[in-house]
This record gives structure tokens, sequence and C-alpha cells, in this order.
């Protein structure tokens, strides 16, 4: 006998689903019959993505920059006009990271907060009135990571900036779970540790196998996660499973944190 559906006729919108860890909830929100809006940068990884789903009659695809109020209204938009409805909203999509605080220009630091904040905002902003409209409330999940509670350092450079957007979200994660508790919308975060995604390429090392052994070596667990297992997460918060659960963080990292 089967397991039924977790995610079962739920609308969700996911950012970033293009790749990595948002490709990987995807398709894990797809097994669990959710109903999907999917987002990201570029159209053809969103297409390839579909194509993996294979169930066109309930995936709809709005490729656009996330730091854009017209796409967060555009991804509202499709989801009510091809669905009825917004249960889910995973913010997923951000970029990584890596450079000092003395050599980061102030358009670079735009362009992080951008991507890896605003987005979230923007949106929050979007759904949270579409959730209460509907009257039984909705889960909304956060991609922050272990940056957002430590600070770090990678190939001799800072990751000042990236981790300063994750520990942002952990406070907007909080603060909008306390305002909206009321309207039983749970408002979680996910913090993950090293995944095994594109974040993490040649424009940040010229050795990427060396660097995945380094990680390697500085996890408990002896390894990195890969992003189903992140995604495996997202997909408890985002259910019913997860009813009393709204807040907190849901750190995923191998035992990091605890070293």
């Amino acid at each position: 006998m089967q397991n039924q559906q977790r995610l079962a006729n739920k609308v969700a919108i996911i950012t970033g689903a293009g790749s990595g860890i948002g490709r990987a909830t995807a398709l894990r929100f797809a097994e669990e019959g959710a109903k999907l809006v999917l987002n990201d940068i570029s159209h053809a990884r969103l297409e390839e993505v579909a194509a993996e789903l294979d169930c066109p009659d309930r995936c709809e695809l709005v490729s656009g920059d996330v730091s854009s109020e017209a796409t967060a209204q555009l991804l509202k938009d499709t989801a009510l006009e091809s669905f009825g409805r917004i249960d889910i909203l995973v913010n997923n999509a951000g970029i990584h990271w890596i450079q000092d605080i003395t050599e980061t220009t102030v358009d670079d630091f735009d362009h992080v907060i951008n991507v890896n904040l605003k987005s979230m905002f923007l949106n929050c902003k979007n759904v949270i009135p579409e959730m209460i409209k509907q009257g039984n409330g909705g889960a909304i999940v956060n991609l922050s990571s272990v940056s957002g509670y430590v600070g770090q350092e990678m190939m001799g450079k800072s990751t000042f900036l990236y981790n300063m957007t994750k520990a942002a979200i952990l406070q907007m994660s909080r603060s909008l779970a306390t305002r909206y508790a009321k309207e039983g919308i749970r408002v979680t975060c996910v913090s993950p540790g090293v995944t095994k995604t594109n974040q993490i390429t040649t424009e940040h090392t010229s050795d990427l196998e060396g660097f995945w052994q380094a990680v390697e070596g500085v996890q408990p667990l002896g390894r990195y996660a890969d992003p189903r297992e992140i995604a495996n997460c997202i997909v408890f918060l985002a259910s019913d499973e997860a009813s009393f659960v709204t807040g907190s963080s849901l750190v995923v990292d191998g035992g990091y944190l605890a070293l």
C-alpha cells in the first residue's frame, strides 16, 4: 500500500527551481502530488525540469529575475489563474558570494541583497495577502544556510555578504511567523550545510574536486549533502506533518554547527 501523497492538490510556488536544491524540491513536490509554479532566471533550465516532472497539467513555468517585483506578481497571478489558490511558497533562489568587504563594490552589495533577500520580501508581500484571503493558512519555507549562524571564509576570502543575507532570512522568517500565526500561515527556514550544487563554480575556485574533498574532511558525517536530502526537509516543513512548526529553522548540515 502506497503512502498518501503529502502535498496532494496543494499549489506551490518554488523559486530557483532550475537547478540544485530548487530542482530537487520541484521533483519531490511533484512526487508528493503538488501543483507547481516554477521560477528560474533561465527558461531553458525550467523546461528541462518540466520534462523530468512529466506532469504538464499541474506545472506552470515563470522565468524571470526574482529581485523584480514584476516577477513576484507574475508568480502570484500565474498560480491563481492556473490553479485558483496558493498554499505553499518556497523561497529558494539565491546566489553565493565570496569577496572581502574591502573589495566588494556597492553594485556587488546591491546585487546579492536583491537576489537573496529582496526576492523573498517581494514574494512574501505578494503571496501572504492571498493566503489570508483564502482563509485556511499556508506554508512559507525560506532557504537560509548555516552561513547565517557563523563567520566564514572560503579560499582565503570572506563570505560576509552571503552570510548577512542568510542571517536576515532567519529573522524575517521569525518575524513573519509571529505576525501571521493567527491567520494559520506557518513560516519556517531550512538552513543547509554544504550541498553539492552549482553555487560553487570555477568562478570561485579552479580546483572543484579539491574543494569538495576539503568539504568532506570537515563534516562530522564525512560528506556533503545531496540536494534531494535538503528537498526532503522542505517537503516536511511545507506539509501538514509540520502543522505545529513555525518560526524555526531546520538545520540540515551533517553536524557542522555541532562542532
